[in-house]
């Protein structure tokens, strides 16, 4: 009985700690051009609306003045350098970003930008930065509560500017993806708690990176711009899906939770349709389909082929996360493929480390704690759902 009610406190305190670390990204191009008599350096600043409600705690009608000021104000291009264009605001619920784009007139020297925005809200903040300087491209800045500099002088150094520079920073930057992204986590963890066998754990693992760098490919090439809120909305709910698949193949009751969910789908869309947003509609319409067809299968086909099959196909939607990030921050071509394999292999490095550590852990409580493995899983599992259920549909409002 303790045990239960000590279970359920620690996973009120996880959740409560998931919620408050999301991932939290910023981007930005700079454009710099020299003339005779002056700098010119033009920057096309973007945040994702769902990142920026995270960060604040409300909006207000004079929200959009507010975030202008705030990005002039730590967003800094040192020396003696005056507004000469914007800055142009704009807000899109289609794409789900927030951009701000204006240029400044400098005095003749190297350039030096001082990033401090949105660290006093969340020091875990990372924005990313693409440079053009006179039509040449340099290695992207990542600034963070650490490194808050750029200097043009810096580039001075004919290592820094070769195109491989950019794979160090995001193979840090993959790492750091996933260890922050807890929603990723969560599914990992979802994937431990379905007990695959090893080789299965293996396939699925590796699959879920191939999806993933797909659609993170194909988002940093312009070939699709996904829509960014729902996407997000998605990946909570394939937190739910993997979950759900545990409980159904412990209990052996596909059939229940499959008519329960058709039920939940029911009621959801109807009080979306009349409070949420129209455009979304079509696309969970067919979510829902997809869930009902899905089970319905695993129920006929009791085997681990479907997840391995599901798990590929979650794996682009992770992808089109950061697929859409890429897109804003617009990678130079002669730098994408090392940016995109040191990305790609950070992620691999990170899901390699969190699987491990939750292999051990679990190992570990298996050894210290007298508790049936399949009554774990169920909590754990139960857990995730809702935890994925929460993310679904504050992500989607």
């Amino acid at each position: 009985m303790y045990s239960r009610a000590f279970l359920a406190f620690l996973i009120l305190i996880l959740s409560t700690l998931i919620y408050s670390h999301q991932r939290s990204e910023s981007y930005s191009r700079i454009e710099i051009a020299n003339d005779d008599e002056a700098v010119f350096i033009e920057i096309d600043f973007n945040v994702q609306i769902s990142v920026l409600s995270k960060i604040k705690s409300n909006f207000d009608e004079s929200w959009e003045s507010s975030l202008q000021e705030e990005v002039l104000s730590n967003y800094k291009i040192e020396g003696s350098c005056q507004l000469d264009q914007g800055p142009y605001f704009k807000s899109s619920l289609s794409t789900g970003y927030v951009s701000l784009r204006w240029r400044q007139s400098c005095e003749k020297e190297p350039v030096e930008i001082f990033f401090n925005l949105f660290f006093n809200e969340d020091s875990s903040h990372v924005h990313i930065a693409t440079i053009n300087i006179d039509k040449q491209t340099y290695p992207e800045k990542i600034f963070t509560v650490s490194s808050k500099r750029w200097n043009e002088s810096s580039l001075l150094n004919k290592e820094e500017t070769s195109a491989y520079s950019s794979f160090y920073d995001y193979l840090t930057l993959g790492v750091k993806h996933i260890l922050t992204g807890l929603d990723h986590i969560a599914f990992l963890l979802g994937l431990l708690l379905l007990n695959l066998k090893r080789r299965n754990l293996i396939i699925v693992i590796t699959g879920f990176t191939v999806g993933h760098s797909i659609t993170l490919a194909l988002g940093a090439l312009n070939y699709i711009t996904p829509a960014s809120l729902f996407v997000e909305a998605l990946i909570g709910y394939s937190i739910v899906i993997v979950a759900i698949e545990c409980v159904a193949s412990i209990t052996k009751q596909y059939a229940l939770y499959n008519r329960y969910l058709l039920y939940s789908w029911i009621l959801f869309i109807v009080f979306f349709s009349l409070m949420g947003s129209q455009k979304y509609i079509m696309g969970l319409l067919g979510l829902g389909l997809f869930s009902y067809c899905y089970f319905g299968l695993s129920e006929r086909f009791k085997n681990q082929k479907l997840i391995l099959i599901v798990t590929i196909l979650f794996g682009l939607v992770h992808g089109f996360g950061f697929a859409g990030n890429l897109s804003s921050i617009g990678l130079m071509q002669d730098r994408f493929i090392p940016a995109l394999i040191g990305f790609n292999l950070g992620v691999e490095a990170g899901q390699i480390l969190i699987i491990l550590s939750f292999l051990v852990l679990m190992y570990l409580f298996k050894r210290l704690i007298n508790f049936r493995v399949d009554l774990l899983r169920m909590y754990g599992a139960s857990s995730l759902a809702c935890l994925g259920v929460y993310w679904f549909v504050e992500r989607l409002f």
